[in-house]
């Protein structure tokens, strides 16, 4: 049975959030994870080649790598919860309250915050429309639809390369639609993806609606350069225009122009009791193994913080709560 009030309750399942629960877990805390799915924004990677131990492997296999080593604490005081969206963070150490959009409420005496990043828009006519109808940002997930298509990438960064390359494998063509003067990214990645024949690169140019009524059928564009509109059949648009931190939920801890959590060299926050690690602090380097290790490192602070934590124990006043059962077997019943 799951605890009144659990150690350390992590928001996130990516890189980040696994890691923080393995170092957690070992330091014999109680510790919750609250999230949508397990492996993050690394789950859709079409392969990654720098992660140690791996010398190639594609996010999807990596996330079940993931899902297999938090397996191994499923008797050891560890939690998992699925398939849920954290809405509202409030309380203060040594009782936090966590409320999902199912509408249930959980309380940990500390927060790990690893929720990571979400992307951005174009907010461009036809986007919203046509999301999931040809409009997409996830290659992994939606790549296999589109053999022998004609695809377009829009973006100029590693997260826009990286779609071209797998895109590039299955697709008739790829256009990437580049609004700077030049591509930027990983300079390995760059050369894979240029090199390509299915791949054509359009810098200074800018999408100005998507195109299509049932389905995406093509898209306009605007050539900076020149000044002059032309229209790109294509059956798919990737939007890879970056990301902004899925932070909508907390309130509490101070964030940076960017919407950046701040944090200090141990991932602790302006707020006693949280921490955060991964893509979702001011930390430079949004890379995987950056990720965990700074998930590990906070979990160790964490704990060690918890040590010293006075008087743990809360009174509060009886609800109704989530009965959690460990991973796999089966979901959370209300009681």
């Amino acid at each position: 049975m799951e605890p009144e009030i659990f150690d350390v309750i992590i928001i996130g399942a990516g890189p980040a959030g696994i890691a923080s629960a393995i170092y957690a877990v070992r330091k014999s805390l109680k510790v919750l994870i609250l999230t949508k799915t397990v492996g993050g924004q690394a789950a859709n990677s079409s392969e990654v080649e720098n992660y140690p131990g791996f010398t190639m492997i594609t996010g999807r296999d990596l996330a079940k790598q993931f899902r297999l080593e938090l397996l191994n604490f499923e008797n050891n005081g560890l939690w998992l919860k699925e398939g849920v969206e954290v809405t509202n963070l409030s309380g203060v150490c040594p009782d936090f309250i966590v409320e999902t959009s199912e509408g249930q409420k959980y309380h940990g005496k500390t927060i790990l915050i690893a929720s990571g990043r979400i992307p951005k828009q174009l907010s461009v006519p036809g986007e919203k429309e046509l999301f999931g109808r040809g409009v997409a940002t996830c290659t992994t997930c939606d790549a296999p639809f589109y053999l022998m298509k004609d695809v377009a990438v829009v973006g100029g960064g590693n997260s826009a390369l990286d779609a071209a390359f797998a895109l590039q494998k299955v697709a008739k063509s790829v256009t990437i639609i580049n609004i700077g003067p030049n591509l930027q990214g990983d300079a390995i990645l760059l050369k894979n993806v240029t090199s390509s024949p299915k791949v054509k690169v359009l810098n200074n140019c800018k999408i100005l609606e998507i195109l299509g009524e049932q389905a995406v059928g093509g898209i306009k564009v605007r050539d900076n350069t020149i000044n002059q509109e032309q229209i790109i059949p294509v059956s798919g648009v990737f939007v890879e225009v970056g990301w902004t931190p899925s932070t909508g939920f907390d309130k509490l801890t101070k964030k940076n122009q960017k919407g950046e959590i701040e944090v200090d060299e141990y991932g602790a926050t302006s707020a006693p009791g949280i921490y955060a690690a991964g893509d979702v602090n001011d930390i430079w380097g949004e890379q995987i193994v950056i990720a965990a290790g700074e998930g590990a490192k906070a979990a160790l602070k964490l704990a060690e913080y918890l040590s010293k934590v006075p008087d743990q124990e809360t009174v509060r006043q009886p609800e109704p709560r989530t009965v959690l059962v460990n991973i796999n077997s089966g979901a959370g019943v209300v009681s």
